[in-house]
C-alpha cells in the first residue's frame, strides 16, 4: 500500500524542501547557547559581535567564525608576549613570559585543531581543543601576573574557547 505522502507529491515535495532546509542550517538562539556559559552577558556580546548575529544563529557558521577569531587572538598575545620578552632585561619575567609563549604556541596548535575538528564532523575533538585552549591560557596568566593586558586577553580566548566547546555540544547534539 502506498503512503499517503506518496499520492500527493506536491505535499511530500514540500515535506522534503522543509526537511532538507531544517538540516542544512541549525539555528539556536543566543541565548539558549549563552545560557550554558560561565558568564552569559560576556558569551551574549561575543556572540553579537559576529557579523549578521541577532537572536539566533547558524551554529556551523558562528563556530568557524569565532575559531577564527580566537585564532587571531592567540596570534595578537603572543606577539604581545614577545614585544614584553624584548623588552625586558630581569631574566626572570623572560622566563615566565618565554613560558607563556609556550602556552600559546600550544593554544595555536589546539585552535587549528579545533578548526580541523569541526571541519570533519569530529564535534567531540572540536570540544576537546577548546578545554586545551581553556587550559593553557590559564596557565599563562597565572605566570603573566604583572601585565593586565596579557591577563585581560587570556580571560577573553577563555570566554571564546567556552563558546567553542559549547557550540561542539550543540553540533554533535548533546542539547
Amino acid at each position: 500500500m502506498i503512503h499517503s505522502f506518496a499520492k500527493h507529491p506536491l505535499l511530500l515535495l514540500t515535506l522534503l524542501c522543509f526537511v532538507f532546509s531544517s538540516c542544512s542550517a541549525r539555528t539556536v538562539k543566543i541565548g539558549d547557547i549563552c545560557s550554558k556559559h560561565n558568564n552569559p552577558s560576556i558569551c551574549n556580546a561575543i556572540i553579537l559581535s559576529v557579523p549578521g548575529a541577532n537572536q539566533g544563529v547558524d551554529i556551523d557558521s558562528v563556530s568557524l567564525y569565532l575559531i577564527n577569531m580566537a585564532h587571531v587572538n592567540a596570534f595578537d598575545t603572543i606577539t604581545l608576549i614577545s614585544e614584553i620578552i624584548g623588552n625586558s632585561s630581569d631574566p626572570q619575567t623572560n622566563q615566565r613570559y618565554s613560558s607563556c609563549t609556550m602556552d600559546y604556541t600550544d593554544v595555536l596548535l589546539a585552535l587549528t585543531q579545533a578548526k580541523e575538528s569541526y571541519s570533519s564532523g569530529n564535534y567531540g575533538d572540536m570540544n576537546s581543543n577548546g578545554a586545551v585552549v581553556t587550559k593553557d591560557v590559564k596557565d599563562c596568566d597565572t605566570k603573566a601576573y604583572d601585565s593586565s593586558q596579557i591577563r585581560n586577553n587570556n580571560q577573553y580566548l577563555a570566554d571564546f574557547s567556552m563558546i567553542i566547546m559549547i557550540l561542539a555540544d550543540f553540533l554533535a547534539g548533546k542539547y
